[in-house]
């Protein structure tokens, strides 16, 4: 078995950015590259959310104590708590959900492309979350989170074994996943904290 060598911070960034790029620019043709790699979950978790979702944590504290009258540490580092872990649970239960509904949708149950289509189409969820806890004033961006649903669908486009019919049923299941536990998770860890 091969070792794999170690990425620096730098070039894990960079990777990130050309991966997001990718993305928005061409999304069918990253989704073809995405497909081709042979990656795991860790990895793409590693390579692709944790860092999307660690600037969200920290711009969440930082946006806190900038934008709050009344300077109060305590209460920035829990929110970026909650937040970190909504969207941190969020893409670890959206995952699971997708693969164990592989099975419903016809396919063959493979936990990296459950990863694949539930990471990567959550792009603009983590993307939208960066901007709107940096910038509170633009909430309005939350309806680019829509996108994701595009990506989806692109991701589950000529799946090997998913009948055309259900292509875009399954691609509705991942962006409700995607995006609606996150903000479940959000809303009643903020009921625990306030509780």
């Amino acid at each position: 078995m091969e070792a794999k060598q170690p990425v620096s911070t730098v070039q894990m960034y960079r990777n990130l950015g050309e991966r997001l790029k990718g993305l928005v620019v061409s999304p069918a043709g990253e989704w073809q590259k995405i497909h081709r790699e042979s990656t795991t979950f860790n990895d793409i978790l590693g390579n692709f959310a944790l860092p999307l979702i660690g600037l969200i944590g920290a711009g969440t504290f930082l946006s806190h104590l900038i934008n709050q009258q009344a300077f109060i540490f305590e209460f920035a580092l829990k929110k970026a708590i909650v937040i970190f872990s909504a969207l941190f649970g969020g893409a670890f239960l959206s995952w699971f959900l997708v693969f164990r509904m592989m099975r419903f949708f016809r396919l063959v149950p493979s936990r990296e492309l459950s990863a694949k289509l539930t990471i990567y189409s959550s792009a603009p969820l983590y993307v939208v979350s960066l901007v709107s806890v940096l910038i509170p004033e633009f909430f309005f961006v939350h309806v680019f989170v829509l996108y994701s649903l595009y990506l989806c669908w692109l991701g589950v486009r000529g799946l090997a074994g998913l009948p055309h019919d259900k292509q875009f049923v399954f691609a509705l299941f991942i962006f409700g996943a995607l995006v609606g536990i996150p903000y479940l998770l959000r809303g009643v860890l903020f009921y625990l904290l306030t509780f």
